[in-house]
């Protein structure tokens, strides 16, 4: 008696045990991927971006709620910033923004949305019936000629631009006059000065990301917003190289 008790316990123990493992596992891999949503490394960036991660963890839980909410996020600040670039007329952004939107969700309905906003000439192709091989006298008609249209951007995301800080006393200006500076959403107007940095300072020869070009009400330089790890950091575009 007292061995097949035994046996059943350490059957139980085979069992359980690793079904604990990877619910520990799963948790680690969604507190990283919202790390890395914070951060807004998104499906770009050194050190592993928030779709890889969430894509990561329903690879082992398809229907993991929280990884599902965070591609959710992630396509949602996408078409925030496509459709504030396009109200801007950045045709460029807006192209950008629209390849990660397909990286994330390619079905999103707001994706064909912007897409039809972008190119409102576009016509979708529709299958010509066969035509007969002209003859070699027969010059083909100007009325007929196919016009260019511009070719859509790749899937490939466009890789972001870094700048590394060379005049850290430039940074000091700048945030000490944060109302002037355009903000791209409050959370970066938090994170983007001293009080939002804790113990946090940039260096000299830090390098960032380069995640906006913002205008200045007193300064005629293009000023950087740079994303370092968790932060931002404004500075003169004369005060970095890329």
């Amino acid at each position: 008696m007292f061995r097949y008790v035994l046996l059943t316990l350490l059957f139980l123990m085979t069992t359980i045990t690793p079904v604990c493992v990877m619910a520990q596992d799963v948790a680690r891999l969604l507190r990283q991927c919202d790390l890395h949503l914070q951060a807004n490394r998104l499906t770009s960036g050194s050190g592993g971006t928030a779709l890889a991660c969430y894509k990561e963890v329903l690879a082992v839980e398809p229907n993991n709620a929280k990884a599902l909410a965070g591609l959710a996020e992630i396509e949602a600040r996408y078409v925030k910033w496509a459709k504030r670039a396009l109200d801007r007329g950045q045709k460029t952004k807006v192209e950008r923004y629209l390849d990660s939107i397909r990286l994330v969700n390619a079905d999103s309905a707001a994706l064909a949305e912007l897409e039809a906003r972008l190119y409102p000439n576009r016509r979708p192709q529709t299958a010509s019936p066969p035509q007969d091989t002209p003859s070699p006298s027969r010059e083909p008609s100007s009325q007929t000629a196919t016009p260019s249209q511009e070719t859509p951007s790749s899937n490939e995301p466009t890789p972001q631009k870094e700048a590394k800080i060379v005049d850290v006393g430039q940074i000091y200006e700048l945030i000490n006059t944060t109302e002037c500076l355009e903000w791209p959403d409050e959370e970066s107007k938090q994170k983007g000065g001293k009080n939002g940095w804790g113990s946090f300072y940039p260096k000299k020869d830090d390098t960032g990301t380069i995640v906006r070009e913002m205008k200045h009400c007193h300064l005629d330089d293009n000023i950087y917003l740079l994303q370092i790890g968790q932060y931002y950091v404004p500075i003169s575009s004369k005060a970095t190289t890329q």
